[in-house]
């Protein structure tokens, strides 16, 4: 029996204090593993040492956990009988019945992992050309290559109920419930509008739930961690009288005459909304280099959400790749959990990286920085065990990447609205939607946070903040001090 692994766990934090729920015991390939009630399949594996979690689907290479929030396919495995289930966004629970999938005899030793080795006779579309000229072992050959390349296997018949279907017509929707989109349904529903806020996951608050950075608040510039401000907006937006929460579910989809679709297990919505706010944030890009794919290998936010949700330390010796300050948030917040930082290798000049104060006090806690610097190569065959770059290696259990971030905007680009394409960086360009002041992108639709192209936290509450109230006054809702209140936030945004 795998049991709840203390060495993985963390104890003691400067910051955050340690809850977790009652221990529960699911089947992970027929084998007991023990987790704590909250925790994620993919947190609780971790915890028992699991490294690899799925195979890639033709070379057999091992994936390991990575974004931690459902963006990747690294997790995927079958889940009571259910196949590509994303198992960093599945809760435990006691009796589950989890198996990985794509490998054999386990994912640990999968003997077609020797393809990755034979690369080279296997490229692409190899099995048009080999194999079809001999027409009456085709089929033969197909079914192998088909179930070597597959990623699961159909789902097991089961008396599960059919998806309800579910209407409803918001005076204001507003999806995505992080620090825009709370700050967009506080300031709706204050102004007297009935809003009706949806949200992917379980809880509400984002990426600054897990986010223990010291902040301003934006209401009265207090100094306040961003995941505790990030609880106490969640909190006063749930308990608005004229404002609904619909936790867990997906908005995917615009249809004709303005119905937005949205998915939860079981249930089927369609929505038709007097006026919407797209607050879905942004998405962490990874960087290119050599095995950028091996376990161990997280995105920033990643590493957040393991550490600061689930109270999980990654590993004991990180090295974090970055081009901007979050770089040298992520390493802090490395070392509050117990890891040592090896070195943060950053592309950027001296002079750009030293001109934040962040940077300056990872510098003073003696972790070395090499500017101007990109990592070439990740070592190690089953995980990671060190980068290269220039004529140097760091070794290493963790590797952090803490790179750009692209909008989460494909909601908004459906509905056919207007957008630039802005060169963001020195090699990437985002494509954001063309906002007036108030946010507004089309006649009905706002967009704020992260999905409008901002960043930062002060920016996301102003930004959600004018759409909610412009949003309020469209529909009817407010006053003159409500207009006045949208204008002086409009300044402070500009």
């Amino acid at each position: 029996m795998r049991k709840i692994e203390d060495k993985f766990r963390i104890k003691d934090h400067p910051i955050l204090t340690i809850e977790r729920g009652h221990g529960v015991e699911f089947l992970f390939d027929g084998k007991p593993v023990k987790a704590y009630e909250g925790e994620t399949i993919a947190a609780a594996l971790f915890a028992a040492g699991i490294r690899i979690f799925s195979r890639s689907f033709k070379y057999h290479r091992p994936r390991g956990l990575f974004c931690m929030s459902g963006h990747c396919s690294n997790c995927l495995m079958r889940v009571d009988g259910i196949p590509n289930v994303r198992t960093c966004m599945v809760q435990v629970r006691s009796g589950m019945r989890v198996e990985s999938q794509n490998a054999w005899p386990s994912l640990a030793f999968d003997v077609m992992a020797l393809t990755n080795s034979f690369g080279f006779l296997v490229r692409p579309g190899f099995q048009y050309r080999r194999f079809i000229r001999i027409r009456w072992a085709y089929h033969i050959w197909e079914k192998f290559l088909r179930r070597m390349a597959g990623i699961g296997s159909l789902a097991d018949i089961n008396n599960a109920p059919p998806a309800k279907r579910m209407q409803a017509a918001p005076e204001i929707l507003i999806v995505g419930g992080g620090t825009a989109g709370l700050s967009a349904a506080l300031h709706a529903a204050q102004a007297g509008s009935k809003v009706l806020l949806v949200e992917r996951e379980k809880m509400l608050g984002g990426r600054g739930l897990y986010d223990t950075s010291l902040i301003e608040t934006p209401e009265d510039q207090t100094p306040e961690y961003r995941s505790v401000y990030t609880v106490k907006l969640a909190k006063k937006v749930e308990e608005m009288a004229n404002c609904s929460v619909l936790k867990g579910a997906t908005a995917f989809a615009w249809y004709d005459e303005g119905i937005l679709a949205v998915s939860r297990p079981y249930e089927f919505w369609e929505l038709r909304p007097g006026r919407v706010i797209i607050a879905t944030g942004s998405y962490e890009n990874p960087m290119v280099f050599e095995n950028n794919d091996l376990p161990g290998i997280f995105l920033s936010a990643g590493l957040q959400r393991l550490m600061h949700r689930f109270y999980i330390r990654p590993g004991n010796q990180a090295v974090v790749a970055a081009c901007n300050n979050n770089g040298y948030v992520i390493s802090q917040q490395l070392i509050d959990a117990g890891v040592a930082v090896a070195g943060v290798v950053d592309n950027r000049s001296e002079k750009e990286i030293f001109a934040s104060s962040e940077a300056n006090k990872i510098k003073e806690a003696n972790i070395p920085v090499y500017s101007g610097q990109t990592i070439r190569t990740a070592t190690g065959r089953r995980k990671v065990d060190g980068v290269v770059f220039s004529k140097m290696k760091l070794t290493c259990d963790v590797l952090c990447i803490a790179g750009t971030r692209t909008p989460a905007n494909e909601l908004v680009f459906q509905r056919t609205c207007a957008g630039t394409y802005i060169l963001e960086s020195k090699n990437q360009f985002t494509r954001k939607p063309v906002t007036n002041a108030h946010m507004r992108v089309d006649s009905d639709m706002f967009v704020a946070g992260g999905a409008s192209g901002g960043q930062g936290v002060n920016r996301a509450w102003l930004e959600g903040k004018v759409a909610g109230l412009s949003a309020a006054l469209d529909s009817g809702q407010g006053g003159k001090e409500t207009e006045r209140e949208r204008d002086h936030a409009m300044l402070m945004n500009s």
